[in-house]
């Protein structure tokens, strides 16, 4: 995938071209199948892609089942910064989703709800999975002291580091990295790899070190997005901003 990325003038521009692309993946599975499962990512990364994405008319919505990447331990679904909160207000009240199956952070047993969040994957495997990369290089909550490229679990209990915390104070989420839960639940590194498709948006100038580590970078766990690499089916949508640090730019 060394050279499967793409550079726009600004993050409209990104955003639009991923949820373009994201859209063709999506009708071409409810042409094959009748249906698409499909993975959402909650940041303010991917606020672009998602405007599109709901504009998009040609997206039979009552034919997809979505999915979300992550969420923080601890937090119910109406609190401000819940990704639940975040992609139904963006996404899911918007457009007539077959079903949007929630990962509850907020369960008292974290254990059993990744457990049953992995066998609602299990029974409709997505086709498609939207990400972005974190400050830190991570993909989902998998930061680097987490990420393992041969997890042998699809959803896991997850211990945020300082830099993935401090990007939710940038993010807008929460006032005071003292205020960011240090839990979450994730979905894995080998079920993104596993999953045909993978739509990346990355925009923005605080994304920039990562992006050239996890295009221009070794291949490691330091860098967890690099292993999109070899995701045959990845595509990473960029900006003049988080493109900047590329030397083949």
């Amino acid at each position: 995938m060394s050279h499967n990325f793409f550079v726009y003038p600004n993050r409209r521009d990104a955003g639009r071209a991923s949820a373009a692309a994201a859209s063709a993946i999506i009708r071409a599975a409810i042409e094959k199948d009748d249906a698409a499962g499909v993975v959402f990512a909650a940041a303010p990364s991917q606020n672009e892609f998602l405007a599109a994405l709901r504009e998009d008319a040609s997206i039979d919505w009552r034919r997809v089942t979505a999915f979300h990447l992550d969420e923080y331990a601890g937090l119910p679904t109406g609190h401000p910064a819940s990704f639940r909160r975040f992609l139904r207000e963006r996404l899911m009240d918007h457009v007539p989703v077959a079903a949007f199956h929630e990962l509850a952070g907020d369960a008292p047993d974290l254990d059993a709800e990744a457990d049953r969040y992995r066998r609602l994957l299990a029974e409709g495997p997505p086709v498609l999975v939207a990400l972005g990369i974190g400050e830190n290089g991570h993909l989902a909550f998998i930061d680097p002291g987490e990420c393992d490229f041969d997890d042998p679990r699809d959803v896991r209990i997850v211990h945020l580091d300082g830099a993935c915390r401090q990007q939710q104070v940038h993010d807008g989420a929460f006032a005071r990295v003292e205020d960011v839960p240090r839990r979450a639940l994730s979905l894995t590194i080998p079920f993104f790899m596993r999953t045909p498709h993978a739509v990346v948006t990355v925009p923005g100038p605080a994304k920039a070190r990562a992006v050239r580590l996890a295009i221009e970078g070794p291949i490691s766990t330091a860098c967890p997005a690099s292993i999109l690499r070899n995701h045959p089916g990845a595509a990473i949508f960029l900006d003049a901003d988080s493109a900047a640090l590329l030397g083949s730019v």
